[in-house]
């Protein structure tokens, strides 16, 4: 696990989630908006702070790590068919 700054931690029913920077910044950015669509696109400049080649579908992978960390919880992140992804409350449901 790479080093974790002060303050980047995320807790689900009392339970510290052990993220990775990526799982971090994806969380982050999705939570910042609920309900707001990001594009896979949006999401590596967001995560990563910059254009990266080839990392676009690898959000894919990130967004399956992070479900599955958030266990029961995974459903709050939404796959948007042929756009990317969002975060979605139960009030938002």
């Amino acid at each position: 696990l790479g080093r974790r700054e002060p303050g980047h931690e995320a807790f689900l029913d009392g339970r510290l989630l052990d993220l990775t920077p990526a799982e971090w910044g994806l969380l982050t950015t999705l939570a910042a908006t609920p309900g707001r669509v990001y594009s896979r696109y949006e999401l590596v400049n967001r995560v990563r702070g910059y254009e990266f080649a080839g990392y676009e579908r690898t959000i894919d992978s990130h967004v399956k790590n992070l479900r599955r960390k958030l266990g029961d919880g995974s459903d709050i992140i939404e796959t948007v068919l042929g756009v990317g992804y969002r975060l979605t409350l139960p009030k938002d449901r």
